[in-house]
């Protein structure tokens, strides 16, 4: 269980960009963090991942404040995987996925390490992927393969404890392979026990796939809890500022529907 307890960030100029955040993220659920831009969402994954100070509040993990565990015992059992990534050189894709495993071998990938990368790209699928060069490969592609370095890297946490950060995993994805990531999401949830934060824009796809949402604005938590209750009309018009209807389809699955809304006439 990852525990947040009276959060407050204050940015450049004295700018409280999260201002008392109380939640907690269970493990073995995908929660979804939501809100509009500027509501605090990657200010709150840097927090959480040691990368910035605050100076109140704590975060904890199974009890244990996070800035007191071994950077070396973080590392196995925390990775985060970002939007953007710049990679120069010419590595091939392989490559890229052993940069998670770097804290289990001192000079040459372990059997261990290679069953484990074996395990983890069939599971991404980009086992066609492995040989080519990472810089020739499209931003989807680049993405599962990101995203299987950072599962490479917490997959043997000594504690068996493994959190994932995701800021927008879909982002870079078509369709297709933005239900396949969030299946797979489900899947190490569920079966592997992880525990997943990610930050996602498309409402239906996190009332789809979502066990639990953070949802925030203004640097404020709005309201955590299930997705079915979370993602409520009216909560959708307080933090995005438009209205929807949520309806069921032919399926019995909730949807988001967004309310049309008349233009102004524009003369010419």
């Amino acid at each position: 269980m990852i525990r947040i307890e009276g959060l407050t960030y204050t940015g450049k100029g004295g700018r409280v960009i999260l201002e008392d955040i109380h939640c907690a993220f269970a493990a073995g659920k995908l929660t979804a963090v939501l809100g509009a831009n500027g509501a605090g969402k990657s200010t709150l994954f840097k927090c959480i991942n040691g990368e910035v100070r605050f100076r109140q509040g704590t975060i904890s993990w199974d009890d244990r404040d996070m800035k007191t565990l071994p950077a070396p015992e973080l590392s196995k059992k925390k990775a985060v995987l970002r939007q953007h990534y710049q990679v120069s050189l010419p590595f091939t894709a392989r490559e890229i996925v052993e940069m998670g495993r770097y804290g289990y071998f001192k000079t040459y990938p372990t059997e261990r390490c290679k069953e484990v990368i074996t395990l983890i790209t069939e599971l991404v699928g980009i086992t066609h992927l492995m040989d080519r060069s990472y810089l020739t490969l499209s931003g989807g592609e680049q993405q599962r393969v990101q995203l299987a370095r950072v599962m490479a890297q917490v997959w043997d946490s000594p504690t068996k404890e493994r959190l994932l950060l995701l800021d927008e995993p879909v982002s870079a994805l078509d369709i297709q392979y933005q239900h396949q990531l969030m299946q797979m999401m489900q899947q190490l949830t569920r079966e592997y026990g992880f525990t997943v934060i990610a930050i996602v824009h498309d409402l239906n796809l996190t009332l789809q796939y979502a066990d639990d949402i953070l949802m925030l604005d203004k640097g404020s938590v709005v309201d955590q809890g299930p997705a079915v209750s979370v993602l409520t009309e009216q909560n959708i018009q307080r933090v995005f500022g438009i209205s929807v209807l949520i309806e069921k389809n032919s399926l019995d699955q909730l949807y988001i529907q967004v309310t049309p809304r008349k233009l102004e006439t524009i003369s010419l």
